[in-house]
């Protein structure tokens, strides 16, 4: 497939995904969402591939959904209004089913869903440049993708409300510090981490690096759906 919003590129047993639309700070939009998905499947049926690593080209990693596409002025070309595409309905089940150990490398600013799109890796670097940011009620709408479930379990739900309510904005050190991301390196070491760690997670036994993310997710399954499904019904009463 040709892409035109992201890079996808099979190469040592490694699937990278890079969001690729570095002069808007790799805003999201249903567009880059359908190709993620794309390249996200071709990976996982991939028998040669043992490890997805999602990351992005430029100064930001995303910085949240493209605002022609949030105000409702443009659809994708499929003819999809943002927040209706598969990927912010309904992919997240199957990032988290993904047998495959997932990475995802954060280099600069990430913002909404250029957070919740990271929660459901197994592994999130971040450079010391990196920041998160949780905008969802000060532009009226609640958070998705699953991060009703999985932002309680990575940081507590006292600090998950405290983000979300507060939209706060935290540096790398803070985000690690919380349990948001699981390392912070800096800027210039970030590629280097990665190959370092994706490298030591492809030396291992992939049956058993599959098994034993089967160990940690044996209930994800069921709370997620119960997540997904009530993050659905409560966006409908949000904008009634």
């Amino acid at each position: 497939m040709s892409y035109s919003e992201i890079i996808h590129d099979i190469k040592n047993r490694k699937s990278t995904i890079t969001l690729n639309r570095p002069s808007k700070l790799n805003a999201y939009t249903p567009d880059m969402g359908d190709e993620i998905i794309t390249a996200f499947r071709e990976s996982s049926e991939d028998k040669k591939v043992e490890i997805i690593i999602l990351r992005a080209s430029g100064k930001g990693f995303c910085s949240g959904a493209d605002r022609e596409f949030l105000e409702n002025k443009k659809l994708s070309k499929q003819g999809i209004k943002l927040g209706e595409d598969e990927f912010i309905t309904s992919f997240v089940k199957e990032i988290s089913d993904c047998p495959k150990p997932l990475i995802s490398c954060i280099n600069g600013i990430a913002v909404g869903i250029g957070v919740t799109m990271i929660l459901p890796f197994d592994i999130r670097i971040a450079s010391e440049n990196a920041s998160f940011s949780f905008p969802f009620t000060k532009l009226g709408i609640l958070p998705g993708l699953g991060s009703s479930y999985f932002l309680p379990a990575l940081v507590g739900a006292s600090k998950a409300k405290e983000l979300i309510l507060t939209g706060s904005s935290i540096d790398a050190h803070e985000a690690c510090r919380i349990g948001l991301i699981n390392k912070v390196v800096s800027h210039n070491e970030l590629e280097e981490s990665l190959d370092r760690i994706s490298q030591e997670i492809i030396n291992s036994n992939q049956k058993i690096n599959s098994l034993a993310k089967g160990l940690f997710n044996k209930e994800l399954s069921t709370d997620l759906d119960l997540a997904v499904q009530r993050e659905r019904e409560f966006s409908k009463e949000a904008i009634k």
